[in-house]
Protein backbone atom coordinates (compact mmCIF):
# COMPACT_ATOMS: atom_id res chain seq x y z
CA UNK A 1 0.00 0.00 0.00
CA UNK A 2 1.41 3.64 -1.36
CA UNK A 3 1.98 5.71 2.11
CA UNK A 4 -0.06 8.77 0.97
CA UNK A 5 2.31 11.40 2.68
CA UNK A 6 5.12 9.68 1.67
CA UNK A 7 4.33 9.88 -2.05
CA UNK A 8 2.95 13.40 -1.98
CA UNK A 9 6.40 14.58 -0.88
CA UNK A 10 8.32 12.66 -3.07
CA UNK A 11 5.75 14.29 -5.94
CA UNK A 12 7.09 17.89 -4.70
CA UNK A 13 10.65 17.31 -4.67
CA UNK A 14 10.66 15.46 -7.77
CA UNK A 15 7.58 17.81 -10.07
CA UNK A 16 6.90 20.66 -7.96
CA UNK A 17 10.44 21.88 -7.08
CA UNK A 18 12.49 20.05 -9.76
CA UNK A 19 10.25 22.07 -12.10
CA UNK A 20 10.21 25.38 -10.41
CA UNK A 21 14.44 25.39 -10.39
CA UNK A 22 14.26 24.46 -14.63
CA UNK A 23 11.23 27.30 -15.18
CA UNK A 24 13.68 29.76 -13.13
CA UNK A 25 10.35 30.19 -11.22
CA UNK A 26 11.30 32.15 -7.87
CA UNK A 27 7.42 32.67 -6.94
CA UNK A 28 7.10 28.67 -7.05
CA UNK A 29 9.78 27.98 -5.09
CA UNK A 30 9.41 30.22 -2.38
CA UNK A 31 5.79 28.66 -2.27
CA UNK A 32 7.40 25.23 -1.59
CA UNK A 33 10.01 26.78 1.25
CA UNK A 34 9.12 27.05 4.23
CA UNK A 35 9.71 30.75 5.69
CA UNK A 36 12.31 29.48 8.54
CA UNK A 37 13.75 26.49 5.87
CA UNK A 38 17.26 25.40 6.72
CA UNK A 39 19.87 24.46 3.98
CA UNK A 40 22.81 22.54 5.70
CA UNK A 41 25.58 21.99 2.58
CA UNK A 42 28.32 19.64 3.44
CA UNK A 43 30.58 22.34 5.32
CA UNK A 44 29.15 23.41 8.69
CA UNK A 45 29.64 27.20 7.78
CA UNK A 46 27.69 26.33 4.06
CA UNK A 47 24.16 26.72 5.69
CA UNK A 48 21.36 28.90 4.38
CA UNK A 49 18.74 29.92 6.67
CA UNK A 50 15.91 31.33 4.61
CA UNK A 51 14.07 30.77 1.27
CA UNK A 52 15.65 33.95 0.04
CA UNK A 53 19.11 32.41 0.72
CA UNK A 54 17.58 28.92 -0.67
CA UNK A 55 16.86 30.38 -4.02
CA UNK A 56 19.91 32.70 -4.06
CA UNK A 57 22.27 29.30 -3.70
CA UNK A 58 20.08 27.49 -6.29
CA UNK A 59 20.05 29.97 -8.82
CA UNK A 60 23.95 30.47 -8.37
CA UNK A 61 24.34 26.04 -9.04
CA UNK A 62 21.73 26.23 -11.95
CA UNK A 63 24.24 29.20 -13.53
CA UNK A 64 26.87 26.85 -13.56
CA UNK A 65 25.02 24.14 -15.74
CA UNK A 66 26.79 20.58 -14.83
CA UNK A 67 26.13 18.08 -16.69
CA UNK A 68 23.79 15.60 -14.77
CA UNK A 69 23.51 12.08 -16.47
CA UNK A 70 21.96 10.27 -13.80
CA UNK A 71 18.96 11.35 -11.06
CA UNK A 72 18.26 8.81 -8.30
CA UNK A 73 14.80 9.36 -5.87
CA UNK A 74 13.52 7.53 -2.60
CA UNK A 75 10.95 8.03 -0.34
CA UNK A 76 11.19 8.42 3.47
CA UNK A 77 8.43 9.39 5.63
CA UNK A 78 8.67 12.95 5.48
CA UNK A 79 12.10 12.85 4.02
CA UNK A 80 13.46 12.50 0.07
CA UNK A 81 16.68 11.51 -0.62
CA UNK A 82 17.59 12.87 -3.99
CA UNK A 83 20.92 11.71 -5.73
CA UNK A 84 22.65 13.36 -8.52
CA UNK A 85 25.46 12.35 -10.66
CA UNK A 86 27.54 13.79 -13.51
CA UNK A 87 31.02 14.44 -15.09
CA UNK A 88 30.34 18.04 -13.73
CA UNK A 89 29.46 17.37 -10.63
CA UNK A 90 33.11 17.36 -9.36
CA UNK A 91 33.47 19.99 -6.82
CA UNK A 92 32.11 23.01 -4.45
CA UNK A 93 34.99 25.20 -4.02
CA UNK A 94 37.72 22.96 -3.05
CA UNK A 95 35.05 19.93 -1.31
CA UNK A 96 35.58 17.32 -4.19
CA UNK A 97 32.21 15.11 -5.19
CA UNK A 98 33.26 12.63 -7.26
CA UNK A 99 30.85 13.16 -9.49
CA UNK A 100 27.81 12.83 -6.97
CA UNK A 101 25.94 14.72 -4.36
CA UNK A 102 23.06 13.21 -2.29
CA UNK A 103 20.43 15.90 -0.79
CA UNK A 104 17.54 15.27 1.58
CA UNK A 105 14.92 16.82 2.28
CA UNK A 106 12.89 17.12 5.04
CA UNK A 107 8.88 17.85 4.47
CA UNK A 108 6.44 19.06 6.61
CA UNK A 109 2.71 19.99 5.31
CA UNK A 110 3.91 19.99 2.07
CA UNK A 111 6.41 22.66 2.74
CA UNK A 112 10.03 22.18 2.19
CA UNK A 113 11.88 22.40 6.02
CA UNK A 114 15.01 21.63 5.84
CA UNK A 115 17.69 20.01 3.23
CA UNK A 116 20.63 18.21 4.14
CA UNK A 117 23.53 18.00 1.50
CA UNK A 118 26.04 14.75 1.93
CA UNK A 119 28.81 13.59 -0.72
CA UNK A 120 27.80 9.86 0.26
CA UNK A 121 24.75 7.79 -1.13
CA UNK A 122 25.34 5.56 2.47
CA UNK A 123 25.39 9.02 4.33
CA UNK A 124 22.13 10.26 2.79
CA UNK A 125 20.04 7.11 3.04
CA UNK A 126 21.30 6.61 7.51
CA UNK A 127 20.64 10.45 7.69
CA UNK A 128 17.11 9.70 6.16
CA UNK A 129 16.41 6.65 7.90
CA UNK A 130 16.63 4.33 5.47
CA UNK A 131 17.65 0.61 5.17
CA UNK A 132 19.45 0.21 1.84
CA UNK A 133 19.44 -4.03 2.78
CA UNK A 134 17.47 -4.89 0.01
CA UNK A 135 19.50 -3.60 -3.00
CA UNK A 136 21.80 -4.81 -4.90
Amino acid sequence: MVNKRSQENLETILLDYLGAIREGNKEALRALLDPHVTWQGLREEWVCHDPDEVIETLQQGVELRRDVVALEFIRAGDRVVMGVRGPAIDRIEDEELGGQIFNVFTLRNGRIVRIDDHRLRAEALRSAGVDDSGWR
